[in-house]
């Protein structure tokens, strides 16, 4: 950690990650709504859904991330404040990673339970992925925000 790092302009690095992932998402599942195979579409159409979120929450963290930092840097806001948006982010991460979970269930169940229509082991497929990567960036990410800013 830098000296002059701090927990907002941390969190609009770690947020362009999920707003990299979300439009690379949304772009491939935008194309493959062009592909004729039923499995294929459903799955993009997961991939592009998920994306657009991913990229629409992504973008709302940076911008209220960055609003912060000035805040933090004109002196309006302090370590203190710092350190209880660490540990609200913190929570919230943890929040998510316990939903990921879910996600991950309802995408397997839809795959066993709809194993005779292929568009439905898109969907399914299409969940599990989106559910899988979201669990590995906020568990990691909550991991790494313990560790630096609130250990």
């Amino acid at each position: 950690m830098h000296m002059q790092d701090n927990f907002y302009g941390y969190q609009q690095r770690r947020l362009s990650i999920l707003l990299g992932w979300g439009v690379a998402s949304a772009a491939v599942g935008g194309i493959m709504q062009l592909f004729t195979q039923d499995f294929w579409q459903q799955f993009g159409l997961q991939a592009l859904a998920w994306g657009a979120i991913d990229a629409a929450l992504a973008l709302v963290g940076i911008w209220s991330a960055r609003k912060k930092e000035r805040r933090y840097e004109q002196k309006e806001l302090g370590s203190a404040d710092e350190k209880k948006e660490a540990r609200t982010i913190w929570r919230v991460l943890l929040i998510n990673a316990g939903l990921d979970g879910l996600y991950i269930l309802s995408g397997s169940w839809v795959i066993w339970r709809f194993q005779m229509h292929t568009n439905r082991q898109g969907m399914g497929v299409g969940i599990l992925l989106q559910g899988a990567w979201l669990l590995v960036f906020d568990a990691l990410l909550a991991r790494d925000v313990k560790k630096r800013w609130l250990s």
